[in-house]
């Protein structure tokens, strides 16, 4: 009688034995670059919301400078107050009052432009409440989050287009801890900003002219800089062939923001340069450049252990020393438009003002991209992107309680 092979083998082929191959298991999906940069903003805010709450119920906040307006107008809710520092008041002050008349912000607040204080105004009309100061802070603190929540998946995305996927995951990890990333998420036009260069920029890519231009005419209205869109989008237009109309859209529509801001100037206070007048208020190259250079170089000591304020000074210079040492990789590794936008973002605001510049360099797109990059590199990675990114991240905590205290932080 034969005996029964004890080991048999069986051949995946033979249909008889089909039934005995393990079912397949179906793969995990990860989400992609943009949906995990969601989540890090996402984690990252909230945990920076809880840290200056549980500080502003602690600590009293510093008194106002001589030349600060006014600037707490959610008091009785500390989780929102800290937002709407500084700059915030003036924005509100357009929003409820417009410009000029009895603005208490120099020149009738004509140093500010007029897209996000409109979109204040717009919101709080929509939801039909009273256009208090609180309900303007309110809507200026939610339009900033918003947009920054909507801009980091999209810089992710972007990113990971002209790189790989971890790259665009870095780069929008080192956007969300930027020392002064809070900014995103305050009562200014720094989040609105941001996400109209982003789409921009994105879309001229994608050969999207007619979205990048309106996009950049809207950038425009936000900031001054935004003009720096019209270069970038022409020099892309003409490297990737769009059309005579296409580039002729983008040199019409990308600055129509500013221009139509200067006519409105012109004609409500017969001075269609009443921005850089009212600028000039707060001081100009001799007191924002000159100045800090001769001290830093002249009187280290005093600028060290001195007035507390020229360490945020020196923060900025830092920061910028440091876009400027990736500008050149930036031209190697991101398209010519994106280049360009950064260079001059970079390069022409760092020769024009220390103060303030290193919120100003904060939409420098392809700093973010070739930096992501750069972490993916094996050098890179392990403890050196951990110190960059706890380093950067314990700055970012500190400052961001700073600005919500009321220190100079602006």
């Amino acid at each position: 009688m034969p005996h029964a092979d004890p080991n048999p083998t069986f051949s995946a082929s033979d249909p008889t034995h089909q039934h005995l191959a393990p079912p397949s298991q179906p793969t995990p999906r990860t989400p992609g670059p943009g949906g995990q940069a969601l989540l890090v903003a996402l984690v990252s805010r909230v945990v920076l919301s809880g840290i200056v709450w549980f500080s502003l119920r602690v600590f009293d906040r510093y008194p106002l400078y001589p030349v600060q307006l006014p600037d707490s107008f959610l008091p009785q809710h500390p989780i929102l107050d800290g937002w709407a520092r500084w700059d915030a008041a003036h924005y509100i002050a357009i929003a409820g009052g417009g410009y000029g008349g009895d603005n208490p912000s120099p020149r009738g607040g004509v140093g500010f432009f007029p897209l996000f204080p409109l979109l204040m105004r717009g919101a709080v009309e929509l939801t039909r409440q009273q256009p208090t100061p609180a309900a303007l802070a309110l809507a200026g603190i939610v339009i900033a989050n918003l947009c920054f929540l909507l801009a980091v998946p999209l810089l992710a995305k972007f990113a990971a287009g002209q790189s790989t996927p971890d790259a665009g995951r870095n780069a929008a990890l080192l956007l969300c801890v930027a020392p002064l990333s809070f900014f995103f998420n305050a009562a200014y036009s720094e989040s609105l900003f941001l996400l109209l260069c982003v789409v921009s920029l994105g879309a001229a890519n994608r050969g999207r002219w007619w979205l990048a231009a309106i996009a950049a005419g809207f950038a425009s209205g936000t900031r001054l800089v935004g003009l720096a869109l019209l270069p970038a989008l022409l020099l892309l237009a003409w490297r990737r062939s769009a059309s005579r109309v296409e580039r002729a859209g983008i040199a019409l529509l990308a600055p129509i923001g500013a221009g139509a801001y200067a006519v409105y100037t012109g004609w409500a206070f017969g001075d269609p340069l009443a921005y850089f007048h009212a600028q000039a208020t707060w001081g100009g190259w001799q007191e924002h450049v000159r100045f800090y250079a001769e001290l830093f170089v002249r009187h280290p000591r005093e600028a060290l252990g001195g007035d507390p304020r020229h360490l945020v000074i020196l923060l900025n210079l830092g920061l910028c020393i440091v876009s400027l040492a990736l500008l050149p990789r930036v031209w190697r590794r991101v398209d010519p438009g994106t280049a360009l936008f950064t260079t001059l973002l970079v390069v022409v605001q760092a020769t024009a003002t220390w103060v303030s510049l290193g919120r100003y360099l904060l939409p420098s797109i392809g700093i973010y991209l070739v930096a992501g990059a750069l972490l993916t590199q094996p050098r890179w990675t392990g403890w050196p992107r951990d110190i960059v990114v706890i380093g950067s991240s314990f700055l970012l905590v500190w400052l961001a309680v700073l600005f919500a205290h009321g220190f100079w932080v602006v």
